[in-house]
């Protein structure tokens, strides 16, 4: 069982020699089709999911809205009867 040691000086040259043989350069274009190739795989929520899930999402937020607000009332009264 012999293993090669490698050390790091190998290891950083082994990445210059595989990074200097590949220069990719930057096209925009390229990422904007890359990007709508992407967007075209999501699955898309249907209309009614949509808005099952934001009227959760809002509902969710009034209750810990209500939540904290009454939290604040609670605080502030306890600090007026102590001052």
């Amino acid at each position: 069982m012999s293993e090669k040691k490698v050390s790091k000086k190998d290891d950083k040259k082994a990445v210059k020699k595989k990074d200097s043989g590949k220069k990719a350069k930057f096209s925009l274009i390229q990422k904007f089709r890359e990007t709508i190739a992407e967007l075209k795989k999501v699955t898309w929520p249907s209309r009614k999911d949509l808005v099952r899930h934001s009227i959760v999402v809002v509902v969710f937020v009034i209750l810990v809205t209500a939540v904290i607000a009454v939290y604040d009332l609670a605080l502030s009264s306890l600090i007026r009867l102590i001052i």
